[in-house]
């Protein structure tokens, strides 16, 4: 019987860890900030409303806000897929300060702002929105999926595309913060299978 009761408590332990990484991810240091089923491990800021259905995080109500990772995170790698809308708006925001820009409700106070909007003029996908360009013009079509890998290690900021590197640059500003999705009022975006694997200072 006690054998019987160790084997199921080891069981629950396991089962419980693979909702959250599975065991080669938690080998290699990935965490898995998105469970797919909830939003555990996220706070909402200011007025987007955000839900999650067959997997995908979405923000497609309410007002401008963003949503932030309840943990902070310095030097790290961060693998994340979206999708937006035709003529969509929105960012994944890195080293994200916890409070928000009350004259801008979709920001924090302080961010890199690593933007996905083909609309921008001047800072479109692939840049760090009043920070650093992006190396190449690219155009993600709307309506798919896109994937997002990107380094964070000191002030270096470095981030591929669907496989297209499409940012290499420094900046000193923000050292360590938050991770944080950007919902604009009237813009659907949705999220994916975002991981996160922290680095050494």
């Amino acid at each position: 019987m006690r054998r019987t009761i160790c084997f199921l408590t080891l069981f629950a332990i396991v089962s419980y860890g693979q909702t959250t990484a599975n065991p080669k991810e938690n080998q290699t240091g990935w965490i898995t900030l998105f469970d797919g089923r909830s939003l555990s491990g996220w706070i909402p800021e200011q007025g987007a409303k955000w839900h999650v259905s067959a997997g995908v995080l979405i923000g497609d109500a309410g007002e401008d806000g963003w949503l932030r990772s309840s943990r902070q995170f310095g030097n790290f790698l961060l693998k994340i897929e979206y999708r937006d809308s035709p003529k969509g708006n929105s960012g994944v925001f890195l080293r994200a300060t916890k409070e928000s820009n009350l004259a801008d409700p979709s920001n924090p106070a302080g961010s890199y702002e690593l933007q996905i909007n083909n609309e921008d003029e001047k800072w479109a996908t692939g840049s760090i929105e009043n920070f650093i360009q992006r190396l190449v013009p690219v155009n993600p079509a709307p309506n798919q999926w896109h994937s997002y890998n990107v380094e964070v290690r000191g002030d270096h900021l470095v981030a591929t595309l669907d496989g297209t590197k499409v940012l290499d640059g420094h900046d000193p500003r923000f050292k360590v913060g938050y991770i944080g999705l950007q919902h604009h009022k009237d813009n659907k975006i949705e999220f994916r299978k975002i991981k996160v694997k922290p680095l050494a200072d």
